[in-house]
């Protein structure tokens, strides 16, 4: 089933990315509908799973994790690794990857010495390849420029 997004659902889709928090009112405003149009017209982004959920961004230096790094990994089982991503509220990110690797996670850690402990828990299930991370550029990032959202698929 195709969905059709036209100017109005893709300036609202825009909004919503730059501050989830806007009110509809205030979107209304500036694409020019009514309140309850934009209602409408969010419910129906949200039915066809255009909009997936609203959530906060976190400081994760404020609340004591220091650093991010991306750990590639091989293993024989993802469902091994699936399991202990899980377990581990540090994992981010856990994202299936062709090439030498068969997954990337991107991990949250406090000190070196717990991701020294992540990395040898994670090493009885996979070969671990990591990279720390020393800045980060586009994390907030607009995921689609209004411009840019044309047609999309509902599942």
């Amino acid at each position: 089933m195709t969905f059709e997004l036209d100017a109005y659902d893709r300036k609202i889709l825009a909004l919503l990315q730059q501050d989830g928090r806007m009110s509809y009112s205030e979107i209304g405003r500036r694409v020019h509908l009514t309140s309850p149009a934009v209602t409408e017209r969010i419910r129906r982004l949200e039915e066809a799973n255009i909009i997936e959920g609203f959530s906060a961004r976190l400081n994760l230096r404020t609340l004591g994790y220091s650093f991010e790094t991306f750990v590639s990994i091989v293993v024989d089982s993802h469902d091994a690794l699936d399991a202990w991503a899980a377990a581990h509220p540090e994992v981010l990110a856990l994202h299936a990857t062709t090439g030498n690797h068969c997954a990337l996670l991107r991990i949250a850690v406090r000190t070196p010495e717990h991701l020294e402990s992540l990395l040898k828990s994670l090493a009885r299930i996979g070969k671990t390849s990591t990279a720390m991370v020393l800045s980060t550029q586009f994390e907030d990032r607009q995921r689609l420029p209004a411009e840019e959202i044309a047609t999309a698929r509902s599942t």
